[in-house]
């Protein structure tokens, strides 16, 4: 999590709090990763009578699953109609089918649990600006029909403000997921599952049986590993570092002057604009999300992203108080659909990733799907999200250049010159050579330095500073990391060398 933005979605959650794993485990079932992804399986097999044990590095929901917008839809921007080119209707069809079933599993699941999560039902619509735009989600709209979707298109209406046309889904859904997480598992808890936080796991080695050993030097062995990590830990033979793109959005919740219609809002252009409504004890709070970029590649000034989203909560609302800021980091699929199931054909390592903006559907989706096929074998739109589809030959493009574009910034990494220390100021980072070699320095506010070795533990692409976060991101595969070289997400095992911390001024006596 960030160190200096806290989502609204943490902030309003009382969490329940999970003790450190101690000692060495034997289980049938580990499950790497306590949000929406890991507490679902683990709540689906405990509720099939197995008692699987979930780990996980932070807090729960301390990952993407409390940075989201809290939207459940089956509308993922403009689909479908790829889709159907890409792999026909039937493909299309069960896509879709599978995007509902896990909407309609969160709306059980809180009714059966008598979950206090603000859960509402909506319309979701993605709306065009431009006139260039409007053709492409008329042909959305007719796929959408022909799949069974409940679709309404309509031109020219009054919110947003300019918009051409817009597409609705009835039938979906909001709500607050960091409160629906924590109930899942505690039910899931009271049914078996036993749950470790402040435990991360650093190395995976497959075999009979697979051991996974954690930062603490506790061990576990394990029948089925389940990473729901957003990155897979455990590779096998797919290359994910090829296969996912990292990307980084960022949120803003605000307590509006004016009302604006209910629902759920998405454009269709760049920059994204993710608009929704969410009730707390009776006031209308206004959710925007969107400035997409992939991770380590944005702006120099990452703080202009909050400011274009608080610019826009302006234009459409007004803003009376800003309830909360927040960013999040997601990976990207070539073909745009996630990753779910089996590493490798036979094996009992399971991934879920690549779930590309759309991670409390594909993460509810993905805690069903594995825990089918721990306790039975198989299931249901398991060749769907199959590693094994030709997602390089159906989208080419993206694939080159996801392939390509890493490589192009760690040979950028390596000729870029860097700056030196002088007038560094409070809470800025910037790439400087210390001591014959590129570093990172960070300046605190309490006039501490850190210099960090910013060659990326995972590839040794060189770190990019990220000014809205306060932290070092790689813009190869988006590892990310505190100011104090501490590892925050993505493919890196390791955190960075720390080469200097002390006093700024103890510092630019010594040079």
């Amino acid at each position: 999590m960030s160190q200096i933005h806290l989502s609204y979605w943490n902030k309003t959650a009382i969490k329940d709090q999970y003790q450190p794993l101690k000692e060495d485990l034997e289980v049938d079932t580990l499950i790497i990763g306590g949000g929406i992804t890991g507490v679902t399986c683990a709540y689906c097999l405990a509720r099939k009578g197995m008692e699987p044990v979930l780990i996980e590095s932070g807090e729960l929901c301390e990952g993407t699953t409390g940075n989201t917008t809290g939207k459940l839809t089956v509308q993922h921007e403009i689909i479908y109609n790829n889709i159907v080119k890409k792999y026909g209707w039937d493909f299309a069809k069960s896509y879709a089918d599978s995007q509902n079933s896990a909407i309609n599993f969160i709306r059980q699941a809180v009714k059966k649990e008598s979950v206090d999560c603000q859960f509402a039902d909506n319309t979701a619509y993605v709306y065009a600006i431009l006139e260039s735009e409007v053709e492409t989600l008329e042909k959305e709209y007719e796929t959408a029909v022909k799949l069974g979707i409940d679709a309404k298109l309509k031109l020219k209406p009054p919110f947003p403000e300019g918009c051409r046309s817009i597409l609705g889904y009835s039938h979906q859904a909001v709500f607050h997921p960091v409160r629906y997480v924590n109930a899942l598992a505690k039910a899931a808890a009271a049914d078996g599952a036993k749950l470790y936080c402040g435990t991360k796991a650093v190395k995976v080695e497959d075999g009979d049986r697979i051991t996974v050993y954690c930062e603490n030097k506790c061990r576990i062995k394990a029948k089925h590993l389940v990473m729901a990590t957003q990155y897979p830990i455990f590779d096998g033979p797919n290359l994910f570092f090829a296969r996912l793109f990292a990307k980084r959005t960022y949120g803003i919740a605000v307590q509006a002057k004016r009302d604006w219609p209910d629902g759920s809002y998405i454009n269709m252009d760049d920059p994204s604009r993710s608009v929704r409504t969410h009730v707390e004890s009776g006031k209308r709070i206004l959710i925007v999300v969107g400035e997409g970029h992939a991770t380590g590649r944005g702006e120099e000034d990452m703080e202009q992203h909050f400011e274009r989203l608080m610019q826009f909560a302006e234009e459409i609302a007004g803003i009376e108080t800003v309830l909360g800021k927040w960013s999040a980091q997601d990976y990207e699929t070539p073909d745009q659909i996630p990753y779910i199931g089996r590493i490798s054909d036979h094996s009992n390592v399971f991934v879920a990733s690549g779930f590309g903006k759309w991670g409390l559907t594909n993460g509810t989706l993905a805690g069903n799907m594995i825990a089918d096929l721990i306790t039975d074998g198989s299931c249901q739109y398991e060749q769907v999200y199959s590693r094994k589809r030709a997602d390089y030959l159906t989208s080419p493009g993206k694939a080159i250049t996801g392939v390509f574009t890493p490589v192009g910034e760690l040979i950028k990494s390596k000729l870029e010159r860097p700056e030196n220390i002088d007038q560094l100021k409070l809470g800025e980072g910037r790439v400087i050579r210390y001591q014959g070699q590129k570093a990172g320095i960070y300046r605190d506010v309490d006039n501490t330095v850190t210099i960090l070795d910013i060659s990326c533990t995972h590839m040794s692409t060189e770190l990019n500073f990220n000014s809205a976060e306060k932290t070092w991101d790689c813009p190869a595969h988006g590892g990310r990391f505190r100011t104090d070289g501490t590892l925050l997400e993505g493919p890196p095992k390791h955190s960075l060398k720390v080469l200097f911390h002390g006093n700024y001024s103890d510092l630019t006596a010594e040079n």
